[in-house]
């Protein structure tokens, strides 16, 4: 096993850890753990959901030990050299998480 698949194992348990952790915990007491809620006044928070942010991040903590697994097993079998594309996919989609879960991404449509 070289150091990249070694990576994904790990990389792929912490996402499996965090995401167990959040699937246990209240999501009304897990959004409070979002920092950019926190740090709104009190008129800001009532446009916001930081429970939409609490799903996404379960999704995308799902999706990306999937790919981490899925990674491994490929790597492990076929070649190597896939642990480096699944590795580098997994970096990719921490970015994107960043942006998806963000306070832009949970603004409430205030219905008419």
């Amino acid at each position: 096993m070289d150091k990249f698949q070694r990576g994904i194992v790990v990389i792929t348990f912490a996402f499996l850890a965090i995401y167990i952790v959040f699937s246990i915990v209240n999501v009304e007491k897990s959004s409070k753990w979002i920092k950019w809620y926190s740090q709104m006044d009190v008129e800001e928070q009532k446009k916001y959901d930081p429970r939409i942010a609490i799903y996404r991040l379960e999704k995308m903590l799902a999706i990306m030990s999937a790919v981490g697994i899925c990674g491994f097993l490929l790597s492990w079998f076929i070649k190597p050299v896939i642990s480096i594309v699944t590795f580098g996919v997994i970096m990719v989609m921490l970015v994107f998480t960043i942006g998806y879960i963000g306070p832009k991404n949970c603004l409430l449509v205030e219905k008419k």
